[in-house]
């Protein structure tokens, strides 16, 4: 069993406004043997550059309503929805006049797989 303290784990502020937690990172020692989990601000107005992951996958839990632009096309995101993500969909947050808060759970968890456009 593993048991994680959301406010025992440091938070990261990031240069465009936005904070992260890792949550988790656990070598599963089976082919993909690492799994991460992110609990992700995002600061309301955020523009975040468009971005795609060469090698993971993404899942994404809203806890707030949210605008992304995929693959080249923009969606509104309700509470509650998931988003997966394959490797190299081209993703990122369109500006919202509230915060965004989401749970990323990404596997492999590959140090340098994210591609900025």
């Amino acid at each position: 069993m593993k048991w994680i303290k959301f406010n025992e784990i440091e938070m990261q502020e990031r240069n465009d406004g936005r904070t992260v937690r890792k949550l988790l990172k656990e070598n599963l020692g089976i082919e993909i043997n690492e799994l991460q989990i992110l609990f992700v601000t995002h600061p309301p107005g955020i523009i975040e550059a468009l971005h795609s992951h060469q090698k993971s996958f993404e899942i994404l839990y809203f806890f707030d309503k949210a605008r992304y632009s995929i693959n080249n096309k923009n969606y509104e995101i309700e509470e509650g929805d998931i988003v997966v993500f394959e490797p190299k969909d081209i993703h990122g947050a369109i500006p919202i006049p509230h915060e965004v808060r989401l749970l990323v759970i990404q596997t492999p968890a590959i140090i340098d797989d994210k591609k900025y456009l």
